[in-house]
């Protein structure tokens, strides 16, 4: 009965509109049931800003982009042929007769951007589509006089207009999507939480959306849509790629794209996570303990097939078992309503401290000052069964996981994003099989431990490697040092620093007596600079010298650059990622890529997430980023943005850059030619 009706009431509409668009009918100024008025800009750059104010006549409303289950969205013909960017204030919904349409009962004014080589006199016909009882259609003639120079006020009046289009940026995010046969559930979740949120959405070609059933809990909003084909009949959500999404509430407004995954399971996950926990093996970020990996190995030449087996099953064992760590600390902190992203145990001074004591401590097991043993109270079986390295094999694994995480690497974003929004056994789930990822190749040698023979035999090489190793250690300890200046100050690190590096050099001399000198000599001269560039040198204000011109990242300031018709690179970035140093040496910095990124037309926006921002948290959250490096490009053709892989490529950075700037239709725009 409801297609019944719906059917005689588009059958009465498309008659009204016959007979309103009929060539040569007479449109009386008191028949109208709309005022409507323009104000224009001057021309500049090929184009020319106009402000369409509409006010129909009480009783009466026009439409939106997306109209809904009547009417159609307003339409401007120009002679000659000009492509018009319409910018869609927040409407509001019409329900009647259970049919439902979106548009605009009162006063409302459309800002518009028209495409155009007119300088002297711009013509067309501008055609609402007008409801009440009934429906019409009117045509409007527009006759603008470029030539006079901007209409009075027209720049207040076009800064007041852009204030009523909902922004493509804000605090509402997309906490998760699925689908259910024709339902499709989204939820959304916003700080400032929910009072009465309206939703609007725009079609996606060959499906219709139904208008939302909404539910809120505390600040999360639930919105299920049905789904249909253009005949009306039910059809199979997860066969949506992306919607077009306006949430409005209260004196907020915000436009989200929607993407949807529905065809992603736990086992697709999973498996997405063991390739991203395997690759992290090879990722920038594992630099620091390089030093640890070769040492594992080069001590295994002349071990029995018994002893390999188990110094890898143990070095396995401490990376599942600081994942496992993670996961208990990750389900803690999103229990207590936190977010939290990959790495941010780095955004913690204490743990960043912690790991210059172990990477210390490890720089003196290298030099074979020490010897590492887990607690034989905790681990006796584990810490004999293969010999004394057994138990500190599986610290070396432990503590190789804890500092290698920080970065994100391919694949594990998208593990880590599904982990944070999964259920509590799903999160420990993926987060175990990521560690079983990156203890792949340990676990493969413990499965063929006579591969340890093709290492070369034991002899003076050892030395001269073990030695790279201590560099590589020391130099990972002196780097998470620096991580500590802005928190605790550079006077006290240096300090602290210099006495631990020094007392490193002093045992060293006593274990070498044929280098005692000259190691001496070294440690006097580590405590003897540290002090005075402790006591003597500025103290450092920030990063300086970019060839890059980068402005802090804010809500505002990406709202500000698309309105202003400009292209954005954003980059959220810290101190402590690694990935983000090679993205910025081998990509950013490279002189093609700073010629395009300095262009008048292209703003750059960086966030540094060394230490917690709610505000940084909020914008990886919104757009389904786990951690960092975290890079997206945005324009006038993709102002929902586009981002980029966490490890950056040339190709792929200018090639976004330039599709940004692309004249082309997007879910927010028209063209019409």
């Amino acid at each position: 009965m409801n297609t019944l009706f719906r059917s005689l009431w588009f059958l009465l509409f498309s008659l009204s509109t016959a007979y309103a668009a009929v060539p040569g009918w007479p449109m009386q100024p008191d028949n109208s049931h709309a005022q409507v008025h323009v104000l224009h800009d001057a021309p500049a750059n090929g184009k020319v800003r106009l402000l369409l104010d509409v006010t129909p006549d009480d009783g009466w409303k026009t439409y939106w982009r997306s109209p809904g289950d009547g009417g159609f969205r307003p339409v401007i013909d120009w002679t000659p042929q000009a492509s018009t960017q319409w910018h869609w204030p927040r409407p509001v919904r019409f329900t009647s007769a259970g049919f439902s349409s979106v548009g605009y009962e009162s006063r409302v004014v459309f800002p518009l951007e028209i495409t155009t080589d007119e300088v002297q006199r711009l013509r067309g016909k501008l055609t609402l589509s007008l409801c009440s009882n009934l429906c019409v259609v009117k045509t409007f003639p527009l006759d603008l006089n470029l030539a006079s120079g901007p209409s009075t006020g027209f720049a207040s009046a076009w800064d007041n207009a852009m204030r009523a289009v909902p922004a493509t940026s804000g605090s509402v995010a997309v906490n998760s999507v699925a689908t259910d046969a024709d339902q499709l559930t989204v939820k959304l979740t916003s700080p400032e939480g929910w009072s009465r949120p309206e939703l609007f959405t725009d079609n996606p070609a060959g499906a219709t959306l139904s208008p939302p059933q909404t539910t809120i809990d505390g600040d999360t909003l639930t919105a299920r849509f049905r789904v249909s084909d253009e005949q009306g009949q039910p059809l199979e959500a997860s066969h949506l790629q992306q919607i077009a999404l306006l949430v409005s509430d209260g004196n907020r407004s915000q436009q989200l794209s929607v993407d949807i995954n529905a065809s992603t399971s736990l086992w697709q996950i999973l498996a997405v996570a063991l390739v991203g926990g395997l690759i992290l093996n090879l990722m920038p970020c594992v630099l620091p303990v390089l030093g640890i990996k070769l040492a594992s190995l080069m001590t295994l030449a002349e071990s029995t097939r018994r002893q390999t087996r188990l110094r890898f099953l143990a070095t396995a064992s401490g990376i599942l078992f600081s994942f496992l760590v993670l996961a208990a600390v990750v389900t803690g902190l999103r229990l207590s309503g936190a977010w939290i992203g990959w790495g941010f145990q780095f955004q913690n001074p204490w743990f960043i401290g912690a790991m210059v004591l172990v990477t210390w401590i490890f720089c003196f097991s290298l030099a074979g000052l020490i010897e590492i043993r887990l607690p034989s109270t905790l681990t006796t079986r584990l810490a004999t069964a293969g010999g004394n390295g057994t138990g500190g094999s599986f610290l070396e694994g432990a503590f190789a996981t804890l500092l290698a995480t920080p970065c994100t690497a391919p694949f594990l974003g998208t593990a880590v994003t599904f982990a944070l929004a999964a259920p509590v056994h799903q999160l420990w789930l993926i987060f175990f099989v990521l560690g079983i990822g990156m203890s792949l190749p340990w676990l493969a040698i413990s499965m063929v431990p006579g591969v340890a023979r093709w290492l070369p035999k034991p002899g003076p090489w050892m030395r001269k490697l073990r030695l790279v190793l201590v560099i590589l250690m020391l130099g990972s300890c002196i780097w998470l040092m620096s991580l500590l200046m802005k928190e605790w100050g550079a006077r006290y690190v240096l300090i602290g620093g210099g006495l631990m590096v020094a007392f490193f050099l002093y045992r060293c001399a006593k274990a070498m007596p044929n280098h005692r000198e000259n190691l001496r000599s070294l440690t006097f001269g580590v405590l003897f600079g540290a002090g005075l560039y402790a006591f003597l040198a500025p103290q450092p204000q920030g990063k300086a010298g970019s060839p890059l011109n980068w402005q802090p990242l804010s809500e505002a300031a990406l709202s500000d650059a698309l309105n202003a018709r400009k292209r954005v690179l954003v980059d959220i970035t810290a101190d402590w990622c690694l990935n983000c140093r090679v993205n910025e040496v081998l990509v950013l910095h490279r002189p093609e890529v700073i010629a395009a990124l300095n262009r008048d037309d292209v703003v750059l926006l960086q966030g540094n997430w060394s230490q917690p921002s709610a505000e940084i948290e909020q914008f990886l959250r919104r757009y389904g980023a786990s951690g960092i490096p975290f890079n997206a490009i945005f324009g006038p053709s993709v102002p929902q943005g586009h981002v980029l892989p966490s490890l950056l490529s040339k190709d792929a950075l200018l090639t976004a850059l330039a599709k940004a700037d692309a004249a082309t239709p997007s879910d927010f725009t028209e063209e019409k030619k």
